[in-house]
């Protein structure tokens, strides 16, 4: 073959032990060894090649012109890529040692996840163990998110939510609040606005230097996107049931603020999930468009933002579908708890599963490396944010 195929034919390679690595994480002692022998006999296949291959090239004769020229930059090539081979298949096979090894150590055991660059957690189960880390990066979100300098991330939900308002001010101007049945459930279509921004769709990424820093020192990546969602959820769910509260006391319909709670706690969940996904698949750090132009990544805000703003419109439409099944439902049993506890314990069904997702998706290697390429060091002031 041509150095190009064999070049070709090493990607794929390579690609194969991304997915067979990938999967070891997931499978059996038995099965991870079965693959490692598999690997074992490649490699000694690729040795009996190599020594039943012809004499390493040696040095280019300067007086060479034309075709052997090629003939022998292509037979450098070659062996180049023979190389690259060797070392793709001894690097799998290490993997895959190191898999089985800690396999046999006990990977349940809480000291096993140093293993992974993560820090151990004390505590004889997974609740003991993850419930004070949890409890604990709570507590300091809330605390960071509310006292952070410079303050982009409370002026972010700030703005959000006066643009929430100012659209509930429409509203009323233009008296399209006349059904005042619908009156209670428009708190959410301001809370909406909240929940689509930045903060929330790039929650990765919108203090980029401080997850990156976080990710460093051994934090596992879906305990910060639990903090972050909790941390969010506890700013934003009491001005969201204040509002749905004044709503429904205007309306004279005190049912109607039990249910317009019950889908604002379904919304916050739905968006947050969403956001978990979205701020995955398409970080982007918070950064001044000025500085996007200069660094070429204006054209790549631009889409992620066009994403996430149809997104969010889908999101929507998924809240409106389920505030008409709910209120149908309500009617049919002729009382409304049935279907509030069943939206929210399907919304925090769905945004679970969204954050597994999310979760899966930052372990594929393309996916990591787009994200650890937007948590680098952009902005002096993140870094003064850290340091704070």
């Amino acid at each position: 073959m041509s150095a190009v195929e064999d070049l070709s034919e090493l990607v794929e390679r390579a690609s194969a032990a991304e997915r067979a690595a990938l999967a070891s994480k997931w499978k059996e002692r038995d099965d991870v060894d079965a693959l490692r022998r598999h690997v074992q006999r490649l490699i000694d296949d690729q040795r009996e090649m190599d020594r039943l291959a012809p004499a390493t090239v040696g040095p280019p004769d300067p007086s060479a012109e034309g075709f052997a020229a090629a003939a022998h930059a292509e037979a450098e090539a070659a062996a180049a890529v023979t190389v690259a081979r060797r070392a793709l298949l001894d690097a799998h096979l290490a993997v895959l040692d190191a898999r089985l090894a800690l396999i046999d150590a006990g990977e349940t055991d809480p000291e096993a996840s140093a293993a992974n660059g993560l820090t151990p957690l004390a505590g004889r189960n997974a609740v003991s163990r993850h419930g004070p880390a949890l409890a604990h990066g709570l507590s300091g979100e809330v605390r960071y998110m509310l006292s952070r300098k410079p303050r982009s991330i409370v002026k972010s939900l700030a703005v959000s939510l006066a643009l929430g308002l100012l659209y509930l001010g429409v509203i009323r101007v233009f008296q399209w609040d006349r059904m005042q049945h619908w009156l209670p459930y428009l708190g959410l279509w301001a809370i909406s606005v909240v929940m689509g921004g930045a903060v929330v769709l790039n929650a990765m990424s919108f203090d980029a230097m401080r997850v990156r820093a976080a990710l460093d020192s051994g934090a596992r990546l879906w305990h910060l996107l639990v903090t972050k969602n909790l941390a969010i959820a506890c700013i934003v769910a009491p001005i969201g049931f204040l509002l749905s509260g004044l709503l429904a006391w205007r309306a004279g319909n005190l049912d109607a603020f039990f249910k317009a709670c019950a889908l604002m706690i379904s919304f916050i969940l739905l968006w947050l999930g969403v956001g978990n996904v979205l701020s995955i698949l398409f970080p982007i750090r918070d950064e001044p468009i000025w500085h996007r132009r200069k660094d070429g990544t204006l054209k790549q805000f631009a889409v992620v933002f066009a994403v996430s703003y149809v997104i969010g419109y889908l999101v929507n439409i998924m809240l409106v579908w389920r505030v008409f099944a709910a209120q149908e439902w309500a009617e049919r049993l002729g009382s409304s708890v049935l279907p509030a506890i069943f939206v929210i314990i399907s919304s925090i069904g769905m945004w679970i599963l969204l954050t597994v997702l999310a979760v899966a998706l930052s372990q594929q290697p393309k996916v990591r490396l787009a994200l650890m390429r937007e948590l680098a060091d952009h902005r002096p002031d993140e870094a003064r944010a850290v340091a704070v």
